[in-house]
């Protein structure tokens, strides 16, 4: 490469001429440059052979005419070369540069040159960028030969510019996005190079898949707070998609950022978690309100639509609360450290510190952010149209779904406190077994919600049982709850304290703290 331009890019990002210099070599641009070209051919070849001859009888693109042979379909020649592009390069670049990224850190963290690199006067933000615009170069090269077939084969197949300029303008923001997920996840400890790969095909292809089959069709209606995401209108889709993926970027390099210059760290902060919270359910809100003056009628469908709504946020945001209890859960030795602390500090202290500090336990965090979320939807609910006992029983439900998710996070905590190296296993299945078991038990009876909906209310499907159970129940559903997780707290209440007093115990008889 021009010594000129490495001269400028090393003022620029130190990291980033690194990583090029030990992968632009000539053989390895060569090899890149040369697979990228083969498989082009490959498929332009294997498209050519599929084409029938002037007398064939059938074929895959053939247009059947009685009696004489077949005509070439070549528009949908054409637009199954396009689509056989379109599928192929964002997932080769995307899933390719997840695993050289995953394995490139794995590497580095096992030779000990990451700590090496950490502790270097550069920022974070600049070895990471270095990192993610650096490592995956040679797929970058790959990729950018086979752009113009792609270009080529849309025009042929009469594909809109339009929809061409967004093709190429999505690369940038999918690969920022999942870049980074896959840099977070390999300081996170995950090494498993192949495991981010398949999860990050799996995703992207189930997107694409989405996008591919509602885009042009006519019965589909979708909204964001009014902003028409119908299936044929490509640029809101496509601005909406990468609004996204810049918001979900930014809340991963919050993590990035922490993790990088601190291993031992939470990943993000108890006040980013607020902001997130707030931030993802208002995107959910924005696209379930689309629902509210729809062409739905009411006296038709009943409350059954809201609930399906709600049902459906109330899983998201589960899954939302379960990472937040990762991402917020500090390490033992923090908590053992906090625990001397809050020994001796007053009340109030503790309190503020539980809602603010960040070596404090998660519990109360969680519990805030499920409140956070239920302040939101609950305005949503008092909006439906539908009789005020159905909307008394969803706000019910988001209770149930605030004190469960306080409950999942006490547990967490609990079992992070226990003296086991393989704690984190301890927490997924403790917590798992939380969630699952109940769910176990309803299946092994096969009751359904309107038969049973007592055991309904004691799992995370409370809302379909809300809708068919009676006050009491409700209510000796709701008392057990909060009586569970008051002993859950109490449990973890008293390991703090005995935590506590042990470290200062030990500190002061000059024996280490375990």
């Amino acid at each position: 490469m021009n010594s000129r331009l490495m001269d400028y890019l090393g003022e620029w990002n130190p990291q980033l001429v690194r990583e090029l210099k030990g992968r632009l070599i000539s053989r390895n641009i060569t090899l890149s440059l040369g697979l990228s070209i083969v498989a082009q051919l490959v498929i332009f070849i294997a498209f050519i052979s599929q084409i029938p001859e002037p007398d064939a009888q059938y074929g895959t693109y053939c247009i059947y005419q009685e009696n004489s042979p077949c005509l070439v379909n070549w528009i949908q020649w054409k637009e199954d070369l396009n689509q056989v592009f379109y599928w192929i390069l964002p997932l080769v670049l995307v899933s390719g540069g997840v695993y050289l990224l995953i394995a490139d850190l794995a590497r580095e963290e096992r030779l000990g040159t990451l700590n090496f690199i950490r502790v270097s006067p550069q920022s974070s933000q600049s070895i990471l960028m270095g990192k993610l615009l650096g490592v995956p170069v040679l797929l970058y090269l790959a990729v950018a030969i086979a752009l113009p077939s792609y270009a080529a084969s849309a025009i042929v197949a009469q594909v809109p510019l339009s929809e061409v300029l967004s093709f190429y303008l999505g690369f940038p923001a999918l690969c920022s996005v999942f870049y980074s997920a896959a840099a977070l996840f390999a300081l996170m400890g995950g090494h498993q190079a192949l495991v981010g790969a398949g999860l990050t095909f799996g995703t992207l292809w189930w997107l694409m898949y989405y996008e591919w089959y509602y885009y042009g069709k006519d019965w589909v209606s979708h909204q964001w707070f009014g902003f028409s995401l119908n299936g044929d209108n490509l640029f809101n889709v496509r601005l909406f998609a990468l609004i996204n993926c810049a918001i979900w970027t930014y809340w991963i390099w919050q993590g990035l950022h922490r993790r990088f210059r601190n291993p031992a760290v939470t990943l993000i902060s108890k006040k980013q978690s607020y902001a997130l919270v707030f931030c993802v359910n208002v995107l959910f809100l924005g696209l379930v309100t689309s629902y509210l003056g729809s062409e739905y009628d009411p006296k038709l469908s009943g409350a059954y639509l809201w609930f399906d709504s709600l049902r459906f946020i109330a899983t998201l945001n589960l899954f939302l609360f379960l990472g937040l209890i990762v991402a917020l859960s500090p390490a033992r030795q923090t908590l053992l450290d906090w625990s001397r602390y809050a020994h001796k500090a007053r009340p109030q202290a503790v309190f503020q510190d539980l809602i603010w500090g960040e070596k404090s336990p998660a519990p109360v965090a969680i519990a805030i952010c499920a409140t956070i979320a239920a302040l939101i939807f609950i305005p949503w609910v008092l909006l439906w149209p539908v009789e005020m006992l159905s909307k008394l029983q969803a706000i019910a439900a988001i209770g149930f779904y605030i004190i469960l998710a306080s409950i999942y996070a006490v547990l967490a905590q609990i079992m992070l406190l226990i003296k086991s190296k393989k704690r984190a296993l301890w927490v997924s299945g403790v917590v798992g077994a939380a969630i699952g078991l109940p769910l176990l038990t309803l299946a092994l009876l096969g009751g359904q919600a309107q038969t049973i909906p007592e055991l309904y209310l004691l799992s995370i499907l409370s809302l379909s049982g809300l809708e068919y159970a009676t006050a009491t129940p409700i209510f000796m559903a709701f008392l057990g709850h909060l009586t569970i997780l008051a002993g859950l707290s109490l449990k973890l209440r008293q390991q703090l304290n005995l935590a506590g007093e042990s470290a200062t115990k030990a500190l002061l008889m000059g024996r280490k703290v375990s």
